[in-house]
């Protein structure tokens, strides 16, 4: 779950980039502002990184309407939720919250909505179930929150969910000051068996590369060290435009701004292609850090999920990476107890995972979603054969990931200082994706760390230069 929790005091400008009329919908931000003058939001999500980052151009829609953004629920007059439909587990997290919500509107007046994948997806249905939902809103179209909210409080009832069918160009009200989440390209066409993002988020759709280039180089402008290119399929870019050229040459193109990091997920390994292993390798400023889902090692498995690849392909697309980008860290998705996984399937999967050496793994267990053609199958794997399969994984992935960090033991490596750690001490990634711990430096530095410890999740070292020359 991510969670917005930071305040935006109104009418401050943050992290917003780009350029937007002040008129949205035809209504002027100015009388926006004073229709909400005084009125407060708290935006909750849940789900990956689009998700993430669709928060904060929610967060920033909001403020540019005139509304602060508040840390806690009994402090807000607007309630957002951007849920998650992955799995059945992250829909069922937000339903729970709705509780907190019912609890304040015995108190006092108070608005909720629901939105992302699961208002998208879910759309009436939760108004009918939940009579604590006010309106829902969709994975996209959020430029028209603000208009649609007003509209509630003048007419009352509740709101469906709508979604225009491009991607937006609107502020953002950014949580890090380090790095940059920058869209390239929404939804998917890919319609893997399982998977419920083509029908939550719609097909692909690129975004006009000269609209990210300079979202990037304002970026730059504003001292973000990091830019994060986000798509369902980053490498699948293009595609649906061929005007805009693929994935290599933009990546290229943000590559030649001077923004000092730049890495991209998540990527499919059917569209890997050479040319953009090679601008990984060309341009020092691409992190050496690539995440390619596998999602079962099994042919007939892969084959069910419709992935359009089987084991020996991933290999060689595997063995391609290496050769061509030095130093690569891998990670991957992995799908347990999908329908019809046998004992052998699985046994496939961790053969795979012990041959390939993963730097990490998310793993989890298959839940049916609807609309999908797996959702038409038996879910036939037991929920305990599920948790005893994921264990294994996850177990076996523990000693790997140590074995792996273990060898940068008294190497030294370039940190990019991301944020404090709970126990007061700050922690960073390197370039290749591992997170490195140390007890010293500043948040946004670039700086060499000398590695002299490892666990399975972390490095740990001490600095020993900084981007500013300090030692």
């Amino acid at each position: 779950m991510y969670r917005t929790a930071h305040r935006i005091d109104q009418g401050e400008e943050g992290n917003a980039i780009l350029s937007f009329p002040s008129v949205i919908d035809g209504i002027s931000a100015i009388q926006y502002s004073q229709s909400v003058m005084g009125k407060r939001a708290y935006i909750e999500t849940w789900g990956c990184q689009m998700n993430l980052h669709q928060s904060e151009g929610i967060a920033g829609v909001l403020q540019r309407a005139g509304y602060t953004l508040v840390e806690e629920i009994e402090e807000a007059d607007i309630v957002l939720f951007n849920g998650c439909m992955i799995r059945q587990k992250a829909e069922e997290k937000v339903y729970g919250r709705i509780g907190a919500v019912v609890e304040e509107k015995r108190k006092r007046s108070v608005l909720l909505g629901i939105g992302g994948c699961l208002g998208h997806l879910r759309g009436d249905s939760l108004l009918e179930r939940f009579p604590a939902v006010d309106f829902v809103f969709g994975s996209r179209g959020h430029g028209s929150l603000p208009e649609r909210i007003e509209q509630l409080r003048r007419t009352g009832g509740r709101l469906p969910a709508q979604d225009p069918p491009t991607i937006e160009e609107v502020p953002f009200s950014r949580k890090s000051s380090v790095t940059a989440m920058v869209t390239i390209a929404e939804g998917c066409s890919n319609f893997c068996s399982y998977c419920i993002v083509p029908y939550a988020r719609g097909p692909m759709r690129s975004r006009a590369p000269a609209l990210v280039v300079r979202e990037v180089e304002h970026l730059v402008s504003a001292g973000f060290q990091e830019v994060l290119l986000l798509g369902q399929n980053v490498n699948s870019y293009g595609r649906d435009r061929p005007e805009f050229g693929g994935f290599a040459e933009l990546l290229d193109w943000v590559a030649r701004t001077r923004i000092p990091r730049v890495r991209f997920t998540t990527s499919h390994p059917r569209d890997m292609t050479v040319d953009v292993l090679k601008t990984m390798a060309a341009r020092d400023n691409v992190c050496n850090h690539l995440h390619l889902p596998c999602q079962s090692g099994s042919d007939r498995i892969l084959q069910a999920m419709r992935r359009g690849y089987n084991r020996g392909q991933y290999r060689s697309i595997v063995d391609a990476v290496r050769d061509v980008v030095e130093g690569v860290n891998l990670t991957t998705d992995i799908i347990v107890g999908y329908p019809g996984e046998t004992e052998s399937d699985f046994a496939d999967t961790m053969r795979l995972i012990e041959e390939v050496r993963f730097g990490s793994i998310f793993a989890a267990k298959y839940s049916p979603r609807p609309l999908t053609r797996s959702a038409l199958v038996e879910d036939d794997v037991s929920e305990g054969t599920k948790n005893e399969r994921l264990q294994r994984i996850l177990s076996r992935q523990r000693e790997i990931a140590l074995e792996e960090n273990e060898r940068w033991v008294g190497r030294d490596v370039r940190v990019l200082i991301e944020g404090e750690t709970r126990d007061g001490r700050l922690y960073g990634r390197a370039d290749d994706h591992r997170t490195v711990v140390v007890e010293a430096g500043a948040i946004g530095e670039l700086a060499t760390v000398h590695v002299e410890g490892a666990t399975a999740s972390a490095l740990a070292g001490s600095v020993l230069i900084s981007a500013k020359g300090n030692s």
